[in-house]
């Protein structure tokens, strides 16, 4: 009887360590889901911010060359008024 005891509580502690293995891995594999679901959301707002980054740039280059345009205007309005 005591070796049938013995043999059940070994069997109880494997199943416990079963178990245990069973839910890491199923953790991990959650973890990595998870994990892998963020890293798209992140690529994703990274690519929306580089859009409007670029956006921005063009802007700002578009504003550079008409503030440009309109201090050669008024230097030509300058230049003229003075002849």
């Amino acid at each position: 009887m005591e070796d049938v005891t013995l043999a059940f509580r070994q069997l109880q502690r494997e199943q416990a360590e079963l178990l245990t293995r069973v839910g890491n891995a199923w953790r991990g594999n959650h973890a990595d889901y998870k994990l892998g679901a963020i890293g798209e959301d992140i690529a994703h707002e990274q690519r929306i911010m580089q859009k409007r980054l670029y956006q921005l740039e063009e802007q700002l280059q578009a504003e550079y060359k008409q503030v440009q345009a309109d201090f050669e205007r008024a230097k030509e309005v300058k230049t003229d008024a003075t002849h």
